[in-house]
């Protein structure tokens, strides 16, 4: 889009993110369920633990993925609650370093702002406590009030009704690229509240439970020696991946959000990796082996990667690719943005590529 003021509005949370490795060789444990795959941080009450570092950052989805725009090459505003009590200076400031625009925060006076207290324990798992900051002013005028952009990244909105007010956004800018990330609060709202929003969404990005959860539907797992391109799609994982035991034909449920109006979905999937879908292609890609330090921002810098190389003008391979190398990335680092790509780096990366 020409005469566009920003590359890409970035819309949800805001937070104060505190991430707290923990060590094995401490106080702390953790204890497995009998029963089922459920694992409990053991924390003794009374006694003051040492931990060796800490990483304090602005996070939350909108931040997030508006670092992972601003370090590939692009030019993002950030739209969330932002409480006008503790935390406000320090997000601004984060945010600000990215040469992320603020202007469009909701301000909800006399609050502080979210934050998210992250323990990471040495098996790669996290516990998050959190606080979340609402505010009634962040709602569909919000987007229906915002500036000339080439894209919009949804990621989960616990409040407001933003995503309503997209079919009229859509009808005023036809051209504006849109992806979406959801999460609870719209499962719960269910699958057919969103019919008149799927036909505007160019790339939904959801996991295999999230999926299973907004359809209705379940995916079948296979052995991975099973893998056929019919079920599981085209392999595209340009360097050395992390062969799982099993993978799930999600083709039904993405057939639902195709046939919904959605147009490219892309379904994570953890350690199996990630399918994308559209009307005429299936593509697979497999996790990149590498050491696992935190796990939290794998699905937003997947997702920044991937947009960013549609933004870009790459094909759908190198979609996949720059999303699966900057998630490889991220969950080498603790935080979700110290390991996010450069533009160069990814460029690097998928060079050679056709």
């Amino acid at each position: 889009m020409k005469n566009s003021e920003f590359d890409i509005l970035c819309f949800g949370s805001l937070t104060l993110d505190i991430f707290i490795p923990l060590s094995e060789e401490g106080p702390i444990g953790i204890e497995k369920a009998l029963a089922g795959p459920e694992s409990f941080l053991k924390v003794p009450l009374g006694e003051k633990i040492q931990v060796r570092h800490s990483l304090v950052q602005a996070g939350g989805g909108a931040a997030n993925t508006a670092v992972g725009f601003a370090k590939l090459g692009f030019k993002p505003a950030v739209f969330g609650i932002i409480g006008d009590q503790s935390y406000q200076g320090f997000i601004y400031d984060e945010l600000q370093k990215h040469n992320i625009n603020t202007d469009y925060l909701t301000v909800a006076k006399n609050q502080s702002s979210s934050f998210s207290i992250i323990l990471n324990s040495w098996e790669g798992e996290r516990t998050v406590l959190h606080r979340r900051t609402v505010c009634e002013n962040f709602n569909d005028q919000t987007l229906l009030q915002a500036p000339k952009a080439k894209a919009l990244y949804f990621g989960h909105l616990c409040a407001g009704n933003i995503l309503e007010s997209l079919p009229q956004f859509k009808a005023q800018h036809p051209e504006t690229v849109v992806a979406w990330n959801p999460g609870g609060t719209q499962f719960k709202l269910g699958f057919d509240h969103y019919n008149a929003v799927f036909p505007r969404i160019d790339f939904l990005f959801i996991n295999c439970e999230e999926a299973e959860a907004f359809t209705g539907m379940k995916a079948t797992v296979h052995e991975f020696s099973d893998y056929e391109a019919a079920l599981f799609g085209r392999e595209v994982t340009p360097y050395t991946a992390y062969e799982p035991k099993h993978l799930a034909d999600m083709r039904a449920m993405a057939d639902k959000f195709l046939k919904a109006g959605v147009k490219n979905v892309v379904i994570t999937d953890g350690r199996r990796g990630a399918q994308v879908f559209t009307e005429s292609d299936h593509l697979l890609s497999l996790p990149q082996e590498v050491p696992v330090v935190d796990t939290l921002g794998a699905g937003d810098s997947f997702a920044v990667g991937f947009v960013a190389a549609a933004m870009h003008g790459e094909n759908l391979a190198q979609q996949m690719a720059w999303g699966s190398f900057n998630a490889a990335s991220v969950i080498q680092k603790f935080g979700a943005q110290p390991g996010q790509l450069k533009l160069p780096e990814v460029e690097a990366l998928t060079s050679g590529m056709e």
